[in-house]
């Protein structure tokens, strides 16, 4: 049995590898040890070197009991080596809900280095081996960062996303944008560029080992190239991506050929475009038609980067369709009453026959809900998928909704711009009808979405 002996408060000092450095809000708790006094002793140890105690249990009440007054504390004094220490402090503390992140995070790396598994931290906080191994991977991040994402609102599934990127330097720039309306486009534009680099990292050694040399940043290949077109990309199989290549080769056999990357608008996938040296100079222009090429190529660069941008902002629709729950504060009979409103809307646009125009797109629906065909048996319905894969009714009836249902479906290529990348207010797609709807139901737009959408945008003009 543990005997009880009172301690001075004076004698008492926290345990210096506690995981918990926040005590949080001791108000009530002082009152109530003003009024009842403590209830539950304390657990501490003797530290030889002071010859004072190190709390082990009960933190917060002893700072609660300063507070209050008391000169002396209830204590069961322990002997414990280091290990029994640190797992003691952390078996208390890691299942506090007011624990922060950050320390939950370090109390779990505190166990690893005692020598604890995943799992079998897992058993002793009551956490999952996979929530575990998550929270490990924010020991990782910059302390400063990491803590200030958490203090502006970033979420454990924000930190957890943030964990795939690589680069501290990616993790950095993402974690300063939490709370802000650029989180999630600076988020997945960062986890987007980490999986296009390694796409074209795979793709680049499939074309160098069938004998193709990647061609230079630096070389225009407006005048200096004939395009052979797109032979390949990472939607396809390795053996199918060499097969299309020795194809190209053997219809330009003798030419050396050469490729450059290239990014899909509304993906990560990469793709290789190949080229080859022209084999004779083009005559030489004059003035007026040079200005003229040049100007071309200006249009054609503005219109890329336009593209690039609207496509960027459907990823972000997307991505909140994908994440969508009834804890974002809206439920099936709002989205009911908003399908109403907006189908009414669309009469004016569909000459009041609505029934007839109605025509979604179940590979965009499918999509946005990230299901595959080849994975169910071809005579299975859209709704049939939907219910196998338990997807919730709120996400697929927004995702039908956007797909058709309602509006135009979403599309990577809609946007408001006209042919040569200029700004275009009555452009098509339903572009602005949507953002409202999901603005509607809880959307955040980003600060380049605004600017797309009202023409402020830098990338009009060219």
């Amino acid at each position: 049995m543990n005997e009880i002996t009172m301690i001075p408060v004076g004698l008492l000092e926290h345990h210096p590898e506690n995981p918990r450095k926040d005590l949080g809000d001791l108000t009530e708790l002082t009152a109530s040890i003003k009024k009842n006094g403590i209830m539950q002793n304390l657990t501490v140890i003797a530290d030889q070197e002071t010859s004072k105690y190190l709390v082990v249990i009960g933190n917060r009440r002893l700072e609660a009991a300063k507070a209050a007054g008391l000169i002396e504390l209830p204590c069961v004094v322990k002997d414990l080596d280091h290990k029994e220490q640190i797992s003691t402090m952390l078996e208390e503390n890691m299942q506090r809900q007011d624990l922060t992140v950050y320390e939950q995070a370090q109390g779990f790396q505190m166990m690893m280095d005692l020598g604890y598994t995943a799992k079998e931290i897992g058993e002793k906080t009551g956490f999952s081996e996979k929530t575990v191994k998550d929270r490990i991977k924010f020991t990782k991040f910059n302390q400063k960062h990491f803590e200030k994402a958490v203090q502006q609102g970033a979420t454990l599934m924000d930190m957890i996303e943030i964990s795939k990127l690589e680069s501290k330097a990616d993790q950095n720039k993402v974690m300063k944008e939490a709370g802000t309306n650029n989180f999630r486009r600076t988020l997945i534009s960062k986890l987007d560029e980490q999986t296009y680099r390694k796409n074209c990292e795979k793709l680049g050694k499939i074309a160098r080992e069938e004998g193709l040399e990647e061609l230079p940043k630096d070389v225009n290949t407006w005048n200096t190239c004939d395009n052979l077109g797109q032979w390949a990309s990472t939607e396809d199989s390795e053996d199918k991506i060499r097969k299309n290549i020795r194809k190209m080769l053997k219809e330009n056999k003798g030419v050396q050929v050469l490729y450059r990357f290239n990014k899909f608008w509304n993906s990560a996938e990469a793709s290789i475009q190949c080229y080859r040296m022209k084999q004779k100079k083009e005559d030489e222009l004059t003035p007026e038609q040079e200005e003229e090429k040049e100007k071309e190529r200006q249009e054609q660069r503005r219109r890329r980067t336009v593209k690039k941008l609207w496509a960027e902002a459907y990823r972000l629709r997307v991505d909140f369709i994908r994440n969508y729950t009834v804890t974002n504060g809206f439920g099936m009979t709002t989205i009911g009453k908003l399908i109403l409103k907006y189908s009414l809307r669309q009469q004016n646009n569909w000459n009041h026959k609505l029934p007839e125009n109605q025509h979604w797109k179940e590979k965009y629906i499918k999509e946005v809900l990230e299901i595959k065909q080849e994975e169910y048996e071809e005579t299975k319905s859209l709704f049939e998928l939907i219910e196998e894969r338990g997807i919730p009714q709120i996400r697929a009836t927004i995702a039908w909704m956007m797909g058709g249902g309602v509006f135009d479906s979403d599309n990577p290529e809609y946007g408001l711009f006209n042919y040569d990348g200029r700004y275009l207010e009555t452009a098509n797609g339903m572009i602005q009808e949507k953002y409202e709807f999901l603005q509607e139901i809880g959307y955040v737009m980003s600060d380049m979405e605004k600017q797309l959408l009202d023409g402020t945008h830098e990338c009009y003009k060219g």
